[in-house]
């Protein structure tokens, strides 16, 4: 959205000598930081960049902008929250959580990774209970708990029914937030959809079952497609042979409400199939998805070895480029890439499962490392005090 495509604000934005046309272009370029700085000069001028025109106008100025965090936080005496931290570890915005509570005093929220305007949170060990936090105004939308009622049909009778993942993301076409939501009934795992904003919470809908054996847990979202790591290993280990070839992806467009699959890199494949006495178990947690530089990356993580990244170049045709071979010292257990930097710079996180919550080691904590392509360069970038999870904030810091 450029400036000419916005309203006209009104005169009372504008004051002093500067024709209202300058002011507003020269305003326009400042980055939002010192932008946020220069609204103590006046009430017009923070009137002004507090806009919600003004505000889109700036962002869309400034797309290579470095994003925000948007980490979890839990204090003593089971305070939590969400921190929306820039890059250096200062603090934006703390919002605090009041309204939501796990049944285990012990238990703490986490951020569901995405790269949204709106926060994804759930508790750790309670992951049932999902809500969104929209940071700009502080407001919060609970998911239901409840099943739709085709999947309530379904479960009658039924001994076994385990919530195993909850995914949040974006229709662009629409600008619809939907949530997808895979439980397993027995031996099988079934799928829901939502779609709600912040008057209307909607209800799940029942959708086709998944294709076999995803990895519920081990998920990115990208471009309104929730995409799952596709489990190869029980297959093989009750049959001894590879019915679901290494690598592969399945995918759940927000859209159309339906699932896909997508082969993973001949590469990967190869390896995997080569290296059986390696120990497929061992070689399955091995891969991971990440978004980098815009694009599906699958990473092949071979601890304290290599990392590659095979990057996702074409969907269609099915294409990966390995663009990237990290060197033995980043490709430690439980390291995950979620940010690339225009630089080069990439971000990793540490493993945020159960150990956070009865550790108060680094991995507990967590923290946030770096790795410079250009000069092979590794080490801790920003530790999280109390962390769980990571989340990139896409919102404008001139909104919050």
């Amino acid at each position: 959205m450029s400036s000419s495509e916005l309203r006209p604000l009104p005169a009372a934005f504008f004051s002093g000598d500067l024709p209202a046309d300058a002011l507003y272009e020269v305003l326009l370029r400042i980055p939002a930081k010192e932008l946020c700085r220069l609204r103590a000069v006046c009430p017009a001028w923070r009137a002004l960049t507090s806009n919600p025109l003004f505000v889109a106008a700036h962002k869309s100025r400034h797309r290579k902008a470095p994003p925000l965090l948007a980490v979890a936080y839990g204090d003593d005496g089971n305070h939590n929250g969400v921190e929306i931290l820039d890059l250096w570890g200062n603090v934006v915005k703390r919002i605090p959580n009041t309204k939501y509570k796990s049944d285990l005093m012990f238990d703490r929220i986490r951020v569901v990774r995405t790269r949204l305007d709106l926060i994804c949170l759930s508790w750790v060990v309670c992951s049932r209970a999902f809500w969104v936090l929209n940071p700009a105004t502080g407001a919060t939308t609970a998911l239901p708990l409840g099943f739709s009622e085709e999947l309530e049909h379904e479960l009658e009778g039924k001994r076994f029914c385990h919530f195993e993942s909850c995914a949040f993301g974006h229709v662009s076409s629409t600008r619809e937030y939907k949530a997808l939501r895979v439980s397993r009934v027995d031996d099988r795992q079934v799928s829901e959809v939502i779609t709600f904003d912040d008057t209307n919470h909607g209800c799940w809908r029942r959708k086709q079952d998944p294709p076999p054996h995803i990895c519920a847990r081990r998920q990115m979202r990208l471009d309104g497609v929730i995409y799952f790591l596709m489990d190869f290993y029980p297959t093989y280990c009750n049959t001894g042979v590879l019915i679901t070839e290494p690598g592969s992806i399945a995918s759940f467009n927000l859209e159309t409400e339906e699932w896909g699959v997508l082969p993973g890199p001949e590469q990967v494949q190869r390896f995997v199939q080569e290296n059986d006495d390696y120990g497929y178990a061992e070689l399955d947690l091995q891969l991971s998805l990440a978004e980098l530089d815009g694009c599906l990356v699958m990473v092949q993580n071979i601890h304290y070895e290599s990392m590659d990244l095979w990057f996702l170049t074409d969907s269609e045709k099915g294409i990966w480029v390995k663009k990237y071979s990290l060197p033995s010292h980043v490709a430690e257990l439980n390291r995950y890439p979620f940010l690339m930097l225009d630089d080069g710079t990439i971000f990793f996180s540490g493993s945020n499962g159960l150990q956070g919550l009865f550790s108060a080691g680094e991995q507990g904590d967590g923290f946030l490392l770096s790795y410079d392509l250009r000069n092979d360069t590794y080490g801790y970038a920003l530790k999280l005090r109390g962390s769980q999870s990571i989340g990139i904030y896409t919102g404008s810091l001139l909104s919050l």
